[in-house]
């Protein structure tokens, strides 16, 4: 048997549509976003795309910004107007400035913002929410202006260094649970020297095995696991000798369409 836990529930990023989209448009759109957030198999972030409600069409940011948070919610948020449609972006919406800000921006009515490329989304939502990176960094290598004004022109899409997302597809770790037969073994000296420090042994999920639950079998560096750990982690009984292994999604399975 060869388990591969579901994914986490991954964050929720609303996204109101403040332009008009074609179903075409929509659906690029979407492309786009779900290729940065590999959305396939192990979404980062899930959006929510929404029309935007009749009162923030036409509206400042800031004041939407407002109109969310009295609603009572103050998490980040999406909107596509005109101009992010039309740069193939989305302006991803935070907090409102505090005192301690003022450095940044002209005053606490600011609000942070930044246009993030299409694809980009996903990574920077999840760097934003961890701390990795700040919005003003950020806007700092787009060409903007400070201190921050909430009219600011960006002359430069974010896009988190040019992430070539293609590629990066295909270096998505899985980890799965293996018993014997399963997955196999090697002390090949070569494929040892690739790993540091140089293991005992390297194993990998046989290739018929990883084929039939859409991962690619690469060796690895096979965690050895107690029967009872593993339980306590799957809540699925495994026999002894049963091994944790790191392999790569292939983006080319035939995902569920649930997943997606």
């Amino acid at each position: 048997m060869v388990y591969l836990p579901p994914n986490p529930e991954p964050d929720w990023l609303k996204c109101y549509l403040a332009t008009p989209f074609t179903d075409d448009e929509l659906k690029a759109f979407k492309a786009a976003f779900d290729l940065g957030a590999c959305s396939k198999f192990s979404p980062l972030v899930q959006l929510k795309i929404l029309d935007a409600p009749e009162e923030y069409l036409g509206k400042s940011h800031q004041y939407i910004r407002a109109k969310v948070t009295e609603a009572g919610n103050t998490d980040p948020f999406v909107v596509v107007d005109d101009e992010a449609k039309s740069r193939g972006a989305a302006w991803y919406i935070d907090q409102f400035a505090e005192e301690d800000d003022l450095g940044q921006g002209e005053s606490t009515d600011f609000v942070y913002k930044i246009l993030i490329k299409t694809e980009d989304l996903a990574i920077s939502h999840a760097s934003y929410s961890i701390g990795t990176s700040r919005i003003f960094e950020d806007l700092d290598h787009c060409g903007v202006d400070f201190p921050l004004t909430n009219d600011f022109h960006q002359p430069e899409l974010f896009d988190c260094g040019g992430i070539d997302f293609e590629a990066q597809q295909w270096e998505q770790d899985a980890y799965v649970v293996a018993e014997p037969g399963d997955f196999e073994e090697s002390t090949d000296p070569v494929l040892l020297e690739d790993f540091g420090p140089t293991p005992e042994k390297v194993a990998r999920l046989k290739e018929h095995v990883a084929e039939s639950i859409g991962l690619i079998s690469s060796w690895t560096i096979p965690g050895d696991q107690e029967p009872e750990h593993i339980e306590e982690w799957t809540g699925k009984k495994f026999p002894e000798g049963s091994v944790v292994l790191q392999q790569k999604f292939n983006p080319e399975f035939p995902w569920p369409a649930k997943l997606l």
